[in-house]
C-alpha cells in the first residue's frame, strides 16, 4: 500500500513538472497535428470515393452470401488485404470500418512509439544526472520512483490521445454526412483502450533504455535505434515473436480473443522492460 501511495505522489508531481516544462504541450501539439492531418486526408478520401468504397463493401458481402461466386471475393479487396498479411477475415473486418478511424489507429500504432521516444527518453536518467533522485529516495523506494515516473508519462500520453481522438471524432462527424455516430464511438473507444497496453510497453522500454544510458541525447538516439531494430526484427518469420511490433496486427483482428492476446503480449513485453529497468536501478549507485 505504501508503494502505491508513493507511486501516485511521485506521478502527480512529475506530471505537473512535465506540464510546467511545456513537454506535455509539445506532445499534445505533435499528436494533434498528426491526428488532424491524417483525419483531414482520410475525410477527403471518404468524401471523394465513399460511393466506391461502399460498392466494394457491398460486393464483398454479396460474394460471401453467394457460394457460387465466393471464390472470387478476395479479388474485390486484394489490395486492402496486403496490409493484413493476407488475412482475409481481418481484411473483411477492417473494410467495413470507417476509413478515418482505421487510418488514425494505424497512425497511433506507427508513430506513438516514436513520440514516446522523443518525450520520455530521459524518464529515468534525468533524475539520476541531476542527483534529485537522492532526495526522493530518502522518503520512498527506487521501485516507487520508477513506477511513479512511468505512470506520469503514461497519463500524459493517455490524455494526449483522448484529446486527439475527440478532435478527430468531432471533425469526422461534422464533415462526413454518412458518419454513423454510435458505432464509430464504440470503435474509437476500443482503439483507445488498446492504446493503453501499447503505450505502457514502449514507455517501459524508454525507462529501460534511460536506466542503462546516462546521457539524455544518447538515450534518445538509442531509443530510436531500438525501435527501428524491433521493427526490422518483427518481419522475421523465425524470431519475429521476440519483438513487440510483431503483435501489432493482432490488435486489428475481428476475434476478441486475438485482440486480447495482442494486448496481453504488449503488457508482457512492458513488464519485462520494467523488470530490467527496476533491476538496473536496484543495483545502481544513485
Amino acid at each position: 500500500m505504501r508503494v502505491l501511495q508513493d507511486t501516485w505522489r511521485i506521478a502527480r508531481f512529475d506530471l505537473m513538472t512535465l506540464i510546467r516544462t511545456k513537454r506535455a504541450l509539445v506532445a499534445l501539439l505533435i499528436y494533434l497535428a498528426g491526428a488532424l492531418a491524417t483525419g483531414g486526408a482520410l475525410v477527403w478520401v471518404e468524401n471523394q470515393f465513399g460511393d466506391k468504397i461502399q460498392m466494394a463493401r457491398n460486393a464483398i458481402d454479396t460474394a460471401d452470401a453467394l457460394s457460387s461466386i465466393k471464390a472470387d471475393a478476395p479479388k474485390a479487396y486484394e489490395a486492402f488485404a496486403t496490409i493484413t498479411g493476407g488475412d482475409e477475415a481481418t481484411a473483411r473486418h477492417l473494410l467495413h470500418m470507417p476509413l478515418v478511424l482505421l487510418g488514425f489507429f494505424w497512425t497511433t500504432l506507427t508513430f506513438l512509439p516514436l513520440l514516446i521516444a522523443l518525450v520520455s527518453y530521459d524518464i529515468v536518467n534525468s533524475e539520476v544526472n541531476q542527483r534529485s533522485a537522492r532526495f526522493v529516495l530518502l522518503r520512498t523506494s527506487r521501485l516507487s520512483l520508477l513506477l511513479g515516473k512511468m505512470l506520469s508519462h503514461l497519463l500524459l500520453f493517455l490524455a494526449v490521445t483522448v484529446a486527439a481522438n475527440v478532435a478527430l471524432f468531432v471533425y469526422a462527424w461534422v464533415e462526413l454526412p454518412a458518419f454513423d455516430l454510435l458505432p464509430a464511438a464504440g470503435l474509437l473507444l476500443r482503439f483507445w483502450l488498446l492504446t493503453v497496453p501499447f503505450g505502457f510497453c514502449y514507455i517501459a522500454l524508454a525507462a529501460l533504455v534511460s536506466s542503462l544510458v546516462d546521457g539524455a541525447g544518447l538515450s534518445m538516439a538509442i531509443m530510436v535505434g531500438v525501435l527501428i531494430g524491433l521493427g526490422i526484427l518483427s518481419s522475421s518469420n523465425d524470431v519475429g515473436f521476440l519483438s513487440p511490433s510483431y503483435y501489432k496486427m493482432m490488435l486489428w483482428s475481428p476475434s476478441l480473443l486475438t485482440v486480447m492476446g495482442g494486448g496481453l503480449a504488449f503488457v508482457v513485453f512492458g513488464l519485462l522492460f520494467l523488470g530490467g529497468a527496476s533491476a538496473r536501478l536496484r543495483w545502481r549507485d544513485l
